[in-house]
């Protein structure tokens, strides 16, 4: 079985060192820039934003991929997005990797990028610049703290987790962190995701790694924005001389459990974290006709800002939770549609059920709980994970670039 590590992040499996600084991108004064870096060339998996207005960062990290498979460090920066700044933004980014390419005596194209903040501002590069050999003096193997803190933009909390598992040729680890709090929708979205493992990893792990996407950032939405910059971000460097093609099945089925436990606990966190929450819901869609439409139904539920809006309100409107997957174009019949808060059967058949209201208001007053939708369509089931839509998500975004 898996362990989870108390205090962990992004450091923990063997041969990644990490810093982060303040810059003074921000004027808030908070921790702006951070560096993430492995001993030895790691393998490298990422996915990034379906969004077609797409940030500098995202576009060079594509292009550094399409010809390598490998990466030796990232360098991320908060407080400026740097999205929509055209062909000098591209050359800010790569600017950011040859600079910390060159100062780490890297080899060319083996450093990625990514940034997030506010849209269309060109990045401060005299900052940035000065910025880099501070993050390079100050790596070190025990800041994955320091790391999840200069990540952030409008989050409230830091984002950082660890796992540890047992095989049979020793210990391994997966370490992550992320950010993110607004402008937050599944397309890939998973805001900025960065997991590191110790495990020397095979190329065709990419496939496990995209499903498990699949199952985390892309099961979440806070406000149904799908960001410019949306990065997630996957290092193996091998350095606890393990590889999971040597591992036997049951040590591989543990690693992928943990790996997928953990990406789903880190994108919880920033539904957690969600601008203005203060509810954490599972939407559970039951009973499709496939998993794809399950998911995408909850996903769309997840979205409807009346629904948002009465779980904030601690409303049990369930009404709104039918309407909206009646608009989602998933197949159902209301005929045959049961629906529960919590425990509590609300809908049976597509008929009101005389429930026991005061458990019914226990559910909808906790700080987490889950909303099932059972379609009885089918065999398929899915979740997704949203918030709800609080006065201060509307006070933090009309103030955001402000």
């Amino acid at each position: 079985m898996y362990t989870i590590l108390k205090d962990g992040g992004v450091c923990s499996p063997r041969g990644f060192l990490a810093s982060g600084i303040k810059a003074g991108i921000k004027a808030s004064g908070n921790p702006d820039m951070a560096l993430l870096k492995s001993e030895r060339a790691a393998r490298c998996f990422a996915v990034s934003t379906t969004n077609k207005v797409k940030a500098a960062p995202v576009l060079y990290n594509k292009d550094v991929l399409e010809h390598a498979h490998f990466a030796s460090a990232v360098i991320v920066n908060s407080g400026n997005a740097n999205a929509c700044t055209g062909a000098q933004g591209y050359a800010d980014s790569e600017k950011m990797a040859v600079l910390t390419e060159e100062k780490l005596n890297l080899t060319p194209k083996s450093v990625l990028v990514c940034s997030t903040g506010v849209i269309g501002r060109l990045m401060p590069m005299d900052k940035i610049e000065a910025g880099i050999p501070r993050l390079i003096q100050k790596l070190k193997p025990d800041a994955s703290v320091d790391f999840a803190r200069a990540i952030l933009t409008t989050d409230l909390a830091m984002k950082s987790l660890a796992v540890e598992i047992q095989t049979e040729k020793g210990v391994v680890r997966i370490g992550g962190a992320c950010k993110g709090s607004g402008m937050i929708h599944p397309k890939m979205a998973t805001m900025l995701a960065f997991i590191t493992t110790d495990v020397g990893l095979p190329i065709d792990f990419f496939a496990e790694f995209r499903s498990n996407i699949d199952e985390s950032f892309n099961a979440i939405t806070v406000d149904g924005d799908t960001s410019t910059n949306d990065t997630c971000i996957l290092l193996a460097n091998g350095m606890s001389d393990i590889q999971y093609n040597d591992m036997n099945l049951s040590e591989q089925g543990e690693f992928r459990a943990a790996l997928t436990m953990l990406m789903q606990e880190l994108a919880k966190s920033i539904v957690r974290d969600g601008e203005g929450a203060t509810k954490l819901i599972e939407i559970c869609v039951s009973n499709a006709e496939s998993r794809s439409e399950a998911l995408k139904m909850a996903r769309f539920i997840g979205t409807s800002n009346l629904a948002k809006c009465a779980m904030f309100g601690e409303d049990p409107n369930w009404g709104r939770i039918l309407s909206s997957a009646g608009s989602s174009d998933v197949n159902m019949s209301a005929e045959h549609t049961d629906l529960f808060f919590g425990d509590v059967q609300v809908l049976a058949s597509g008929r009101p059920v005389d429930c026991d209201r005061e458990a019914l208001n226990a559910v909808v007053h906790q700080r987490e709980y889950k909303v099932t939708l059972v379609l009885n369509m089918g065999s398929a089931s899915a979740s997704a994970f949203t918030c709800d839509l609080s006065y201060d998500y509307v006070k933090i975004n009309a103030e955001y670039t402000t």
